[in-house]
C-alpha cells in the first residue's frame, strides 16, 4: 500500500509511478512495474467502481501477470480561490 497526491485519478497513477522509480519498494521489480504501469494507463485509464465515491480501479499486466490497483481518494483538496 501506497499513497500519492495528485489532482486527480490519471495523475495519482502516474504519481505512483514516479514513487516507483525513486523509492524501488519492489526491489529491481518496481523499475519494470513502473514502465509497465505507465504504458498501461494510456491505454486502459483508472475505471470508476459502481456504488462507491471516489473510487477506481486500474489493470495492466505485468510480465504476464495481472496488475490490479485500486485508487481511492481520501482527501479532498481545498478550494482555493
Amino acid at each position: 500500500m501506497s499513497q500519492v497526491c495528485a489532482p486527480n485519478e490519471k495523475d495519482a497513477v502516474h504519481a505512483w509511478v514516479e514513487t516507483l522509480r525513486t523509492e524501488h519498494p519492489f526491489a529491481k521489480a518496481s523499475s519494470y512495474l513502473a514502465k509497465t504501469a505507465e504504458a498501461d494507463v494510456a491505454q486502459f485509464p483508472p475505471v470508476a467502481v459502481n456504488g462507491v465515491s471516489n473510487v477506481w480501479c486500474v489493470t495492466g499486466h505485468c510480465g504476464g501477470d495481472l496488475m490490479l490497483a485500486n485508487i481511492i481518494e481520501t482527501v479532498a483538496l481545498a478550494n482555493v480561490s
